[in-house]
């Protein structure tokens, strides 16, 4: 299949399908309960996982500033945050202090710290003062560049499961369409972490909440083949991790210690780990909450730009006799 992810007609199938399909997982505000639940559920959804935990890494082994944002949930969520208040009114200290408190993920204090780690990496840069003497902030392209390879990495999992996420997927590079679907993730991320305990849990005190694991989890959830995450023996060096992920062998050691504390994991004498049911469903839960709001939030992009799936019907025609052509895409 070519093009709008395979969405013009084979033998008089619909060309709607594909795109009722993916336009199925959003609602107005952002995925119902039921599309959380029956994600794990989908047929497709393990090799998805993996690939969305393996694309990630290849992101950040390709770019050392996604790498640093990649390395714990609060930088990555700060940058998402920073990119959602610039394309939803302005990036400002304030508001992203005020998002962050919302959140209850992160301190108002950490929005500041953070805020100067992205400059740091050249990600954000000074715009001036607005009328209340506010210092407003303004993506760099550098960082414009990075978010969108972390979308096409993401969405290119996500596709799996949808392969309508195309007609978002091939146009990301278009301004308006990179800057709603920034709006949406931020928005959607907003709304379901809101007065929830989400840090409360030792999934993500082990892993999320630490210097690289994130990381680790993710190295796991790419291993073996099958059901996701591996039920398989996984091969592992800490020198190897520590270097690939710039880290110490000690605080690898102390990290897997914790989760083998916990119950998450068994780590041979050779070694080699095995995941324990306890870590393979925080992870495949995790997965399956990214992957649902990956697919809400492209739907959402390309229930607002209708210009979208318009493209996609005039190359439909172009492409294949008119009496093929039998249904509207909407």
């Amino acid at each position: 299949m070519t093009g709008c992810g395979g969405l013009y007609l084979q033998q008089g199938v619909d060309e709607g399908t594909e795109i009722a399909s993916l336009m199925s997982w959003a609602n107005a505000g952002g995925p119902g309960a039921e599309n959380y639940s029956r994600m794990p559920a989908h047929p497709r959804f393990d090799r998805a996982a993996r690939a969305l935990a393996a694309n990630m890494l290849e992101a950040g082994a390709e770019s050392e500033a996604l790498d640093g944002i990649f390395k714990d949930a609060g930088r990555y969520v700060c940058a998402m945050w920073a990119m959602y208040a610039h394309v939803s009114g302005g990036l400002t200290l304030p508001r992203l202090k005020e998002i962050c408190a919302a959140s209850g993920l992160l301190s108002p204090g950490r929005a500041r710290a953070l805020l100067l780690y992205l400059r740091y990496l050249g990600y954000v840069e000074s715009a001036g003062r607005d009328n209340n003497r506010v210092v407003r902030y303004t993506p760099t392209q550098d960082f414009i560049r990075s978010w969108r390879r972390h979308f096409r990495a993401a969405l290119d999992a996500a596709r799996v499961v949808e392969p309508a996420v195309d007609l978002v997927l091939n146009r990301l590079e278009e301004q308006p369409v990179f800057e709603t679907l920034a709006r949406f993730q931020g928005e959607e991320f907003l709304a379901a972490t809101r007065g929830a305990a989400a840090t409360d849990t030792p999934y993500f005190r082990v892993f999320l909440n630490r210097h690289a694991g994130q990381q680790i989890a993710m190295l796991f959830g790419a291993e073996g083949s099958g059901a996701f995450p591996t039920r398989e023996t996984i091969a592992f060096s800490s020198a190897a991790t520590a270097k690939r992920f710039r880290v110490s062998r000690v605080h690898i050691k102390r990290m897997l210690d914790h989760a083998q504390r916990e119950g998450f994991l068994v780590r041979n004498a050779d070694g080699t780990v095995v995941l324990r049911e306890s870590l393979r469903d925080a992870v495949r839960e995790s997965y399956a909450i990214q992957l649902t709001r990956l697919l809400s939030q492209t739907a959402r992009t390309v229930r607002e730009k209708p210009e979208l799936l318009s493209q996609c019907e005039m190359s439909a025609r172009r492409m294949l006799p008119s009496a093929v052509v039998t249904a509207s895409v909407i």
